[in-house]
């Protein structure tokens, strides 16, 4: 509901950051034939930037609401991703010479297709909010349901998504490709707009919907299973011009209705971003060695009772401990998430230009080796959330811009 703040929110976004992170390190290695590799990189980019987007408006309109929705407040959030968007993009470009051979004096500040695109997303998302300033001067908070003015705003923002759907065919002639990433501004900005109407809602984060959760892991168990036939169709994962899905070897009627995808899409991609907020919220209520060990019906607890394994467990393993810890760690991440997601390539880039996937990029590997690789990204991306998602450096950057 509107002004509602949940934790599992705050874990859920550092979990998505995660994510963003992993996915980067996954991408030069997702057509390389493994099938461990491919299937982890688009079960992550199934619905990690449309969950990660949806989230953004959603705590956009909270922070947009309790600001007064004064035009200053929006001024401010856009300037911030002006800066923003110019300090990565002029930050990125050196290991972008480096690493793939760039060329070029100075970065083209104008045409964007990597990590900076979010950035201009968000400032193109939220500029669009701006006649919301003039729809209501002194209210705090909507959401009520009868009120007309409330209705004003939910049908603008229905609007923008409407719109946002077809602009997806303003590039048929080749005119923007790139141009200032608006492919993918219009392609996630009904991801926005959506996250923004449920904040205005009664919707609550605390009951849990365990239909929507069971749509979401069998939409995901069906995409995984099925991967071979649907790669194709993954294009539309990345937010681009209706064009480029035509081109892919897809059924004739999607090449003439791309938009089509792209609504399907919506529904698929938030399922499983809830089936995933669905198992952390899960997760962190029910500690897993309570679960196991303390459950009267469960053989294996009955087991362990009958061991003495119950106190032992919880003393030499300290699974609570952990568990508590993981969710201060996503938190962290969650609150952190724009600075880790400003630093995190040059990572990435670095790992790549030293050789890092050489032995992955020509040959297929066994099974064991490419688990042992797969662990180590994991750790790798870890390690970069635990460095980059630190309260200093945020401060740093908001003291800076």
């Amino acid at each position: 509901m509107a002004g509602e703040r949940v934790e599992e929110l705050d874990r859920y976004k550092g979990f998505l950051i995660f994510l963003v992170v992993l996915g980067h390190f996954l991408l030069p290695v997702k057509d390389s034939g493994m099938a461990l590799f491919s299937r982890s990189f688009y079960g992550i980019y199934s619905f990690h930037m449309p969950a990660f987007i949806f989230l953004s408006g959603y705590f956009f309109q909270q922070s947009f609401v309790k600001r007064g929705r004064k035009a200053s407040s929006l001024f401010s959030n856009l300037l911030y991703y002006f800066i923003c968007y110019f300090f990565l993009k002029t930050l990125l470009y050196p290991f972008d010479v480096f690493c793939y051979g760039g060329q070029g004096s100075f970065p083209d500040y104008l045409h964007e297709s990597s990590t900076p695109w979010y950035l201009l997303g968000l400032f193109f998302w939220q500029l669009a909010c701006l006649p919301l300033c003039f729809f209501k001067r002194n209210r705090v908070y909507i959401g009520k349901g009868g009120n007309p003015e409330d209705r004003r705003e939910k049908y603008y923002l229905l609007l923008l998504i409407f719109l946002s759907l077809f602009a997806g065919y303003l590039d048929q002639n080749r005119r923007f490709v790139d141009f200032l990433a608006l492919d993918r501004v219009f392609g996630f900005a009904p991801f926005f707009y959506f996250g923004m109407l449920l904040s205005q809602s009664s919707f609550s984060w605390k009951k849990r919907r365990d239909g929507l959760a069971l749509f979401g892991g069998v939409s995901l168990l069906l995409f995984l299973l099925f991967f071979p036939g649907l790669k194709n169709y993954t294009r539309i994962f990345y937010g681009v011009w209706y064009r480029r899905v035509s081109k892919e070897e897809i059924f004739p009627f999607f090449q003439s209705f791309p938009i089509l995808l792209r609504i399907f899409y919506i529904p698929f991609a938030l399922g499983i971003s809830y089936f995933f907020y669905w198992i952390l919220s899960f997760l962190g209520k029910y500690p897993l060695h309570k679960k196991i060990l303390g459950r009267k019906s469960s053989i294996v607890g009955a087991l362990g009772r009958k061991l003495g394994l119950t106190g032992a467990w919880e003393d030499q393993f300290r699974l609570s401990e952990v568990l508590e810890n993981l969710k201060r760690k996503l938190s962290l991440w969650g609150k952190y998430s724009l600075v880790i997601y400003l630093f995190h390539r040059p990572f990435r880039d670095l790992f790549l230009k030293m050789g890092g996937y050489s032995y992955f990029l020509h040959y297929e590997r066994a099974l064991p080796v490419q688990i042992l690789f797969f662990l180590f990204l994991l750790g790798f991306s870890v390690a970069v959330c635990v460095l980059l998602g630190r309260k200093s450096l945020y401060q740093l950057c908001r003291k800076q811009w």
